[in-house]
């Protein structure tokens, strides 16, 4: 796939959505009215963590899989914690998993689809594949990197060293150490989330960008904006007087 001709459609990468469905209908409203008149539909890349620790993560994968449906060559990367949730309705997961995904936000997002009481796993996961089953297709047909141009689009990054062919799942889920402190080149432009960054704002480096604003806790998810194969800026939700949530364009000073 090509971003280099005038018709190009605009890429939109959003990271770390954790279960804020109000702030992720912000950013899609803000984009389907940017795009509206365009020749092409925009691209949108989900780069994971769409569950967990914020309260409608549900209604998250409601709206990410209309929207896959919505624009055409939009794709959802698996996050760390989606994987668990697609365990846990292949009927994969394991104990030590489950007890992971219990301390690092999985409650608010089982709760959120089951009343059966949170030790029931058994039950919640056959609660979700009755009422949710296209969040199991979701899951199951997502990514674990895109490559689009100059840009690699993953969760958490890569490891040095290894082609990206080559790169392991548990890395592109899951990595750091390693990656945010390599200062070297990549053969792509890594396009991620998975770490909050230290200023709350995406963040550009020489080899990466960073988009994982912490939304659960900041009300700040945000986007990167691609347009004729170049970063042309972010979108930053923002909550204002009111209760209002705004997003605005924004580039780093």
């Amino acid at each position: 796939m090509t971003t280099t001709d005038s018709v190009s459609p605009d890429i939109y990468a959003i990271a770390d959505i954790h279960g804020r469905a109000d702030l992720l209908e912000a950013m899609l409203g803000y984009i389907a009215a940017a795009s509206h008149g365009q020749l092409s539909k925009p691209i949108i890349i989900f780069l994971g963590d769409l569950i967990d620790r914020g309260p409608q993560s549900p209604k998250v994968l409601d709206r990410v899989a209309l929207t896959l449906d919505l624009y055409p060559g939009s794709r959802l990367i698996l996050g760390n914690h989606d994987f668990y949730l697609r365990e846990l309705l292949r009927g994969t997961l394991t104990d030590q998993d489950t007890a992971n995904w219990m301390d690092w936000g999985g409650v608010a997002t089982v709760s959120a689809y089951s009343d059966s009481p949170v030790p029931d796993f058994k039950n919640i996961a056959a609660d979700i594949r009755r009422t949710f089953p296209h969040h199991a297709d979701l899951l199951e047909n997502a990514l674990t990197f895109m490559e689009i141009g100059r840009y690699c689009f993953v969760h958490a990054g890569i490891r040095p060293g290894v082609l990206l062919a080559k790169q392991s799942e548990d890395d592109l889920r899951w990595i750091r150490a390693g990656f945010l402190d390599h200062s070297e080149a990549f053969d792509y432009v890594v396009m991620h989330g998975h770490t909050i960054t230290q200023s709350l704002r995406p963040e550009i480096y020489s080899n990466r960008i960073a988009l994982d604003t912490g939304a659960y806790r900041t009300g700040r998810l945000s986007a990167a904006v691609i347009r004729r194969g170049e970063l042309s800026h972010f979108l930053c939700t923002e909550l204002v007087e009111g209760g209002v949530i705004q997003v605005d364009k924004w580039w780093p000073r």
